[in-house]
């Protein structure tokens, strides 16, 4: 495995770099999330003369999944892939390799410029390449979308039907392994950062409980605000109706799910159960099919299943390839709510106060539940609770939505507010280890 190097890019940021006396910051695009979410942050950059680097791991190496480069036109700023595919072990392992090239390819070029990584989220990139770096050049990270955990119900048994609503009042505990991975990349990549940039106040406070340094942590808002404020002023070439003519009648209730908890036999089961019970009674449901879910069908040989849901009226879509298609549907008149195990629709929609409920039981967005009340978990416990939850919401959406115009939670020109705490940070960058803690 070899890494890709546009050697003229990569150079020019290092002269510019070197010129000014100053760190390279090392922009990490890991899934199309981070397409989405970090192409504000890029040209934030951009317009306050910092030295980025922007580069792809190559963990989403699907062309439909990055389409979003090309989207938000920071397609043509990556210099560098690092090519990671496989598995999730068989990317560890590329990681430290790729890791390990790029560090010597560095020091060879530029071996007095220090190169800070910036990552974001909970994916395995935000994982292992800070970690991985760390041990390579003794540099930690930034972690943008610092401080999210997952938290949800002590109880859902508790919870069934009309009592859903309660979960608002209930106590709540935080999940340490949920979703998996990701529930811990996240608290690994903070590990292993030296500047945290927290999304909201809940997130800066588990911080510091956690023992972080408040000079370490900054609030800076989602960048996700960034991007649908961004994209939702956009018109596609084409509209979600002229690609799909059907969903211009009547009222949408979009589903698509892609978390590995959610891709269990007894999970896909109730759920397709759920959703044929509400065809039958003439809902229109749109399922918009991830790769992970079409390779659960087959492992899970549930292609019956998804037949029946379809004779029954549920529409299966491929993904659509277009993140102005998602927007475009989810703010018109025919769309009625959105149930997704997306973490980050639950920022994206709340920014766009379109309803919400989310397949989990829990979230690491508990303040779009229970602050905003712009979301509501509907975990798939069984197909009854299923059902009964999209009914409720379909029935009385006043109950579970109850604030027309919730407070925004996540901000605006965070690209901005992002680029602002780099450049304050960059005058603090260690280049590596020099004294160990404690002597």
């Amino acid at each position: 495995m070899a890494i890709s190097i546009q050697d003229d890019n990569v150079k020019a940021v290092f002269d510019d770099a070197y010129r000014n006396s100053r760190p390279v910051f090392m922009i990490v695009i890991a899934t199309k999330p981070c397409y989405v979410k970090l192409a504000s942050l890029v040209r934030a950059c951009e317009a306050q003369d910092i030295s980025t680097l922007v580069i792809e791991s190559g963990q989403h190496y699907d062309a439909v999944l990055t389409e979003a480069g090309a989207l938000f036109n920071i397609a043509d700023k990556i210099a560098i892939n690092l090519n990671i595919t496989g598995s999730i072990l068989n990317k560890a392992a590329n990681m430290a390799f790729a890791v390990e090239q790029l560090a010597h390819y560095f020091t060879e070029l530029a071996p007095d410029t220090c190169v800070v990584p910036v990552v974001s989220g909970d994916t395995l990139t935000s994982n292992l390449l800070p970690q991985y770096w760390y041990l390579a050049t003794g540099t930690r990270a930034v972690h943008v979308e610092a401080g999210l955990r997952s938290m949800g119900p002590k109880n859902w048994h508790d919870l069934q039907g009309d009592k859903l609503l309660l979960q608002r009042q209930c106590d709540w505990v935080w999940h340490r392994d949920m979703p998996f991975p990701e529930g811990i990349d996240t608290v690994l990549t903070s590990c292993v950062s030296d500047l945290l940039l927290a999304p909201i106040e809940r997130n800066r406070q588990t911080l510091l409980r956690e023992g972080y340094q408040k000079e370490s942590i900054d609030i800076v808002g989602s960048l996700s605000a960034d991007a649908v404020m961004l994209q939702s002023k956009q018109q596609p070439q084409e509209t979600i109706y002229d690609c799909y003519p059907e969903l211009a009648q009547g009222k949408w209730i979009r589903v698509d799910i892609h978390r590995r908890e959610n891709l269990t036999k007894p999970i896909l089961i109730a759920l397709m159960k759920a959703l044929t019970q509400l065809a039958l009674e003439q809902y229109n449901i749109v399922f918009v099919k991830y790769n992970a879910f079409i390779r659960a069908v087959e492992t899970h040989q549930l292609d019956s299943l998804v037949e029946t849901a379809k004779q029954a009226g549920v529409v299966f879509h491929d993904l659509w390839p277009s993140y102005q298609h998602v927007l475009e549907f989810v703010t018109g008149e025919h769309c009625r709510f959105v149930y997704s195990d997306s973490g980050g629709l639950q920022e994206e929609l709340h920014t766009l106060n379109v309803p919400m409920l989310t397949c989990r039981a829990n979230t690491d967005r508990p303040e779009t539940v229970l602050e905003s009340q712009s979301n509501l978990l509907v975990p798939p416990l069984d197909d009854a609770f299923i059902y009964s939850g999209l009914k409720l919401a379909i029935d009385e959406p006043q109950k579970v939505w109850p604030t027309s115009a919730p407070h925004k939670l996540y901000g605006e020109n965070v690209g901005q507010n992002i680029a602002a705490s780099l450049s304050r940070y960059q005058s603090k960058v260690k280049r590596h280890i020099d004294i160990l803690e404690g002597y």
